[in-house]
């Protein structure tokens, strides 16, 4: 086999000492496939069951991404603490005893990477949020909480299926607590319209996953709706009269604002 020679002009180079091309950089690691998203809310025990079941976690999903103090309770991959530590670092120091300063403590020594706003040289595994890129994605800047920025750094790194668990956003008497359903469901529909797979448990209320049918298409009252997904994903939907039609008064009480809708709240 004939040997190729540098050129002239390279043997030129090389001769005076001329600089060497860099080496290329290694490609980054593929992104995960399928990553789960955990939250501090009620469903997040069908993570732990569906990870029992399957035998382990990395059986069930590609990666675990854990929010705040679940990064020391559940093992995780990567954990999202968007609050500015410097912020963290205050309430600690007006309570010592409480949960915000035992976080802190081992957050400190954490490798990481813990996804967060701002880093910090006093916690080593902290990784500036990509915020450009994600307002890039809709031009919009609309990120009201952590569950959110977990959700667009996985669009961002081309996951292709996002499962998520408690993230429910609604407890029992505690339901104006916690913002950021909205911004949430904002996201995973963004993602659904990329082509991603979404995945949440039925006993949350994010997509309004533990409501019936029935309440999840509004209007169809004197109609059952039945849809069949194909293999190629088309869904074909088929309408039944309703064997029973609600009364005058049941009619009136689902008008009735009164009461909280959600039965996460009300625990009916």
């Amino acid at each position: 086999m004939a040997r190729k020679l540098p050129s002239p002009a390279k043997r030129a180079n090389s001769a005076r000492g001329g600089a060497i091309s860099p080496a290329p950089r290694p490609a980054p690691p593929p992104a995960p496939a399928h990553v789960a998203i955990l939250g501090m809310g009620p469903s997040l025990d069908t993570y732990t069951g569906l990870c029992k079941r399957a035998g382990g976690r990395k059986n069930y999903c590609d990666e675990t991404w854990a929010m705040n103090a679940l990064g020391d309770v559940i093992v995780a991959d990567k954990i999202f603490h968007m609050d500015d530590v410097r912020i963290q670092e205050i309430r600690a120091k007006a309570r010592p005893e409480s949960n915000i300063a035992a976080m802190l403590r081992w957050m400190k020594t954490h490798p990481g990477p813990i996804i967060t706003s701002r880093t910090h040289p006093d916690y080593p595994g902290l990784v500036a949020f990509p915020l450009e890129a994600a307002i890039n994605l809709a031009k919009l800047d609309y990120f009201n909480s952590t569950a959110a920025y977990a959700v667009v750094y996985a669009i961002l790194i081309g996951v292709k299926k996002i499962s998520l668990f408690g993230c429910d956003f609604t407890y029992p008497n505690a339901h104006h607590a916690e913002k950021g359903r909205g911004c949430v469901e904002f996201w995973l529909g963004f993602a659904r319209a990329r082509g991603i797979d979404i995945v949440v448990p039925k006993n949350t209320s994010l997509l309004d996953a533990l409501a019936p049918q029935a309440e999840r298409c509004y209007g169809y009252d004197t109609l059952d709706i039945k849809s069949m997904q194909a293999k190629d994903g088309h869904v074909t939907v088929a309408f039944s009269e309703r064997k029973k039609i609600a009364t005058a008064a049941e009619i009136e009480a689902s008008y009735d604002h009164n009461q909280h809708p959600n039965v996460l709240v009300t625990g009916a």
